[in-house]
């Protein structure tokens, strides 16, 4: 599961004459191959799946996946490289990009639409039609939020605010996600604090909405002097923090974060070498008061792929509510998918049901927990 890197060219080399090689003989109408984020999906219903689409359709295919490190890897992938991947998983905003650019085969919704009966929570439809008005190219995956994850223990407080991450409070013990686009508004956001801390309702909605958009030479600049002005001391990391905070083993107080990430070691996890390990339950999450987002990460057919019906029935296959259900308890978040969301959301306000995973947490835990993982309006 873990992504390995190539530094040396002579590797490179050799590991893309290894893959030329093995192209040549490779059965693709018997393969099925996903390009998306490390810890996001169960392996183990790869094998469920090719039972269940022989049965469907009588023929045979097998699942492999490689795991990006970040969402733009994706361009570099389909759009320079035309690789051949079938199924990619883009956030929102690089699935508006990869629509644009015309990098995208319409889903099948002869096998899979996710505008009937109910399939999907309409909320998070509504927010895919944002990207994907037809809801053509997508199909819901994962939601989640982006704000801050810290250890109570060593912050000694709740925090609520971006200057928890920027401010000198936690010098040299905080981490940020080497992450473009997330990195950028979480430093706007901070810039702006001000302002968006008198609004309220609508008004600061859409004052959020607009930072997010704004690429002014001026927001670039001052974003840019409240990144430099922090970097030396943070620690800059995709995954390693999340699994060094959950182990204890980390000097991080506060951390720039995704939900799915905070859920993932918040709740009995498995680590960076497949062990299975209990949740910290001293890690907290919030959405700073000065505000967030929510994102979507949905599966899309590539422009590139070899196997697009294996690929459409797979998008069906992960609608169904239990393999829904094992996704999002695996990757640390909730799917969009109602009868798994609502399933869920039963399981974890009832302490016979979760079998007492709230006993022992400082009070207010478990209501932040279910916050993270549900958040409301």
């Amino acid at each position: 599961m873990k992504r390995l890197i190539s530094t040396l060219l002579t590797v490179a080399i050799s590991t893309g004459a290894v893959a030329a090689l093995t192209s040549c003989g490779e059965n693709r109408d018997e393969q099925l191959k996903l390009y998306m984020p490390g810890e996001y999906i169960d392996e183990d219903i790869f094998e469920e799946f090719s039972k269940w689409y022989k049965a469907e359709t009588g023929k045979t295919v097998t699942v492999s996946v490689k795991n990006f490190d970040a969402v733009e890897d994706i361009q570099k992938a389909v759009e320079k490289n035309k690789s051949d991947y079938d199924l990619l998983v883009p956030s929102d905003y690089m699935v508006e990009y990869l629509i644009k650019k015309d990098l995208l085969l319409p889903v099948d919704k002869t096998v899979i639409d996710v505008e009937k009966n109910g399939l999907f929570k309409e909320e998070y439809l509504e927010t895919s039609r944002e990207f994907d008005p037809e809801l053509k190219y997508t199909v819901p995956y994962m939601y989640g939020t982006l704000g801050l994850v810290y250890d109570i223990t060593k912050t000694g407080k709740q925090i609520d605010s971006w200057t928890a991450l920027f401010g000198d409070e936690f010098k040299d013990h905080r981490s940020i996600k080497d992450s473009i686009r997330d990195t950028y508004v979480a430093a706007c956001l901070y810039n702006e604090r001000e302002a968006l801390n008198a609004l309220s309702g609508n008004e600061k909605k859409a004052k959020v909405q607009s930072i997010f958009e704004d690429t002014t030479a001026e927001t670039i600049s001052k974003a840019k002097a409240t990144l430099n002005a922090i970097k030396e001391g943070t620690i800059w990391d995709v995954d390693d923090v999340k699994f060094k905070m959950a182990a204890k083993s980390s000097k991080v107080a506060v951390a720039l974060m995704w939900s799915c990430d905070a859920g993932y070691v918040m709740n009995d996890y498995e680590d960076a070498d497949g062990n299975d390990q209990e949740g910290n339950r001293n890690l907290w999450y919030v959405v700073p008061k000065e505000g967030g987002n929510v994102y979507i990460d949905a599966f899309v057919i590539s422009k590139y792929a070899k196997n697009v019906e294996a690929a459409n029935y797979f998008l069906k296959f992960l609608c169904q509510k239990d393999i829904a259900v094992k996704n999002s308890e695996y990757a640390g978040c909730i799917s969009p998918v109602a009868e798994a969301y609502d399933e869920l959301l039963a399981y974890y306000n009832d302490d016979e049901e979760n079998e007492g995973m709230f006993d022992g947490t400082t009070p207010g835990w478990k209501e932040m927990f279910i916050e993270t993982m549900f958040p409301s309006a």
